[in-house]
C-alpha cells in the first residue's frame, strides 16, 4: 500500500522538516506512521493511504489547528508546517502513486485499553476523566466548519442501516435478533434525533486506542489526549460519547458495573457540557446502535478475510456487551442517567 521506505522517510523528514533522528514504525489502521525521536523531541511522519484525498485529509488538519485554540486543555497532535510553510505535502512514489505526508508531534502517554488494566489506576477517576476530556474535545469542536464536513465516511453511524442486509450472515441466531432489534430502534428514531438534538463535527473513534492518558501533578491517570481524527464525521454530539462508552464497558471487569461506570463518564461530560434530557435518552440506543454497526463491520469483515481469526476474537467483548446491555434494556440505564438532568 506504502511504497515510501524508511530511507526515503529519513531523507523527507531532513529535506522538508529539518528532522533527523531515529526512526520506528507505529501501529496504524490504514496509514503508515512513522515515529522519529530527535533531540527537539518525538515526531510522527504519517504518510497517508493513497485513497485518502486532499480534501479529508485537510479537514482533519483543519480541525486540528482549530483545536489548538479552542481546546487548550487537552495535548492533542500538533501540525509541524515543513520549511515551506504546507501542512500537507504530495509524495510521487517510485511506483507511481501519489500519497500525502504530514508531520506532528508524537503525543507521550499511556493508551486507555493498558491504563484501564492497571491496578495501580485509580479507574473510577480515569473513567471520569474520559467524560470530561471528551466535553472539552466536543466543546473545542462545536464551531468547527469546514468544506467536507459533511463527506461520508465508513464508519458514520448513519450507514448502520446499510448494514440490515449482514443481519442474515450472523452466526448465532439468538444474537441475530438481538442485533435487528436494536439496528430497527436506531434506524426509526435517527431521523427524529438529527432533526431536534445538537449535532457538530465529532472525533468518532474515541476507541481505547486512541485515548491517551497521562499522569496529573497529584500522579492519577488522567484523560489529556486523543489521537486519529481520520474518522471525523457531522454527527449527534452524543454519539461521540456513545462511541467512548462502548470502548469503556469493554475493558471493565465486573459486568454489575456497567451502569455504574456509564454514569460516571457521563455525569463528568455533563459537568462541563450541559446534556438534554432527550440526549440522556438517546444515549443507550446509540451504544447499542454502534455495538450492532461494529458486529456487523466484522462479520462482513470475515466473510471477506477467512483466514484472519483476529475479527472473531475482538468481537466477543462486543457480542458480550451487547448481549447485557441488551438484557438491562433502556429504562434501567436511562434511570441511572435521569439522576443528572435532575
Amino acid at each position: 500500500m506504502h511504497s515510501i521506505s524508511t530511507e526515503q522517510a529519513e531523507r523527507l523528514l531532513r529535506q522538508h522538516w529539518q528532522l533527523e533522528g531515529k526512526v520506528s514504525s507505529l501501529a496504524s489502521y490504514a496509514d503508515r506512521n512513522l515515529r522519529i525521536s530527535t533531540e527537539r523531541g518525538s515526531f510522527v511522519l504519517k504518510i497517508a493511504n493513497p485513497n485518502w484525498s486532499y480534501r479529508d485529509l485537510d479537514l482533519e488538519n483543519a480541525a486540528l489547528l482549530h483545536l489548538e485554540k479552542s481546546c487548550p486543555a487537552l495535548t492533542l497532535p500538533k501540525l509541524i508546517p515543513a520549511h515551506n510553510g504546507d501542512y500537507l505535502l504530495d509524495f510521487q512514489t517510485d511506483s507511481g502513486k501519489s500519497c500525502h505526508l504530514r508531520v506532528m508531534s508524537f503525543v507521550e502517554g499511556d493508551v486507555y485499553a493498558d491504563a484501564s488494566q492497571d491496578r495501580a489506576v485509580d479507574q473510577t477517576i480515569l473513567q471520569a476523566s474520559l467524560g470530561t476530556a471528551l466535553a472539552q474535545l466536543d466543546r473545542g469542536l462545536a464551531d468547527f466548519k469546514h468544506s467536507a464536513m459533511h463527506r461520508q465516511v465508513d464508519w458514520s453511524i448513519s450507514n448502520l442501516t446499510t448494514l440490515i442486509p449482514e443481519i442474515e450472515q450472523l452466526s448465532d441466531a439468538q444474537f441475530a435478533e438481538i442485533v435487528r432489534k436494536h439496528v430497527h430502534y436506531f434506524s426509526v428514531h435517527e431521523p427524529a434525533w438529527k432533526s431536534s438534538l445538537p449535532m457538530q463535527m465529532i472525533h468518532n473513534d474515541a476507541n481505547d486506542f486512541n485515548v491517551i492518558v497521562a499522569s496529573d501533578q497529584d500522579g492519577y491517570a488522567r484523560v489529556n489526549a486523543f489521537i486519529d481524527f481520520g474518522d471525523m464525521c457531522y454527527h449527534l454530539r452524543i454519539v461521540d460519547l456513545a462511541i467512548a462508552i462502548v470502548y469503556a464497558l469493554q475493558t471493565i471487569e465486573q459486568e454489575e458495573q456497567v451502569c455504574e461506570v456509564i454514569t460516571r463518564i457521563v455525569g463528568a461530560y455533563h459537568q462541563h457540557t450541559a446534556l438534554g434530557t432527550a440526549e440522556l435518552e438517546a444515549l443507550y440506543p446509540i451504544i447499542t446502535a454502534r455495538l450492532c454497526q461494529s458486529a456487523l463491520m466484522a462479520s462482513r469483515a470475515y466473510r471477506q478475510q477467512p483466514d484472519n481469526d483476529y475479527i472473531l476474537v475482538s468481537q466477543v467483548g462486543v457480542r458480550r456487551l451487547l448481549t447485557q446491555l441488551d438484557q438491562l434494556g433502556a429504562t434501567q440505564v436511562f434511570t441511572h442517567l435521569s439522576r443528572l438532568a435532575g
